[in-house]
């Protein structure tokens, strides 16, 4: 699975091992989460990578494990 996992787009592995990637803004010198309306067309991009990373992820499991993890947010907690 993990070379699987690499050769579709290495960065995935990341997301999977680290967690996926929040976009922040810096406001008043301290760092607050971006809403979904200031999202970059690169900010939309990288949190595409999370859910392609669960996609694959969900693809490898069977049925009972699929029902074990299907509320998880990210592929890190998956």
């Amino acid at each position: 699975m993990q070379m699987f996992i690499k050769t579709e787009d290495y960065e995935l592995r990341n997301i999977i091992t680290k967690g996926p990637y929040v976009p922040v803004t810096t406001v008043d010198g301290k760092t607050v989460k971006k809403t979904e309306e200031q999202y970059t067309q690169e900010d939309f991009a990288r949190l595409s990578r999370n859910c392609k990373a669960m996609h694959i992820l969900y693809s490898g499991l069977d049925v009972n494990e699929y029902n074990r993890i299907c509320a998880c947010e990210s592929a890190k907690e998956i």
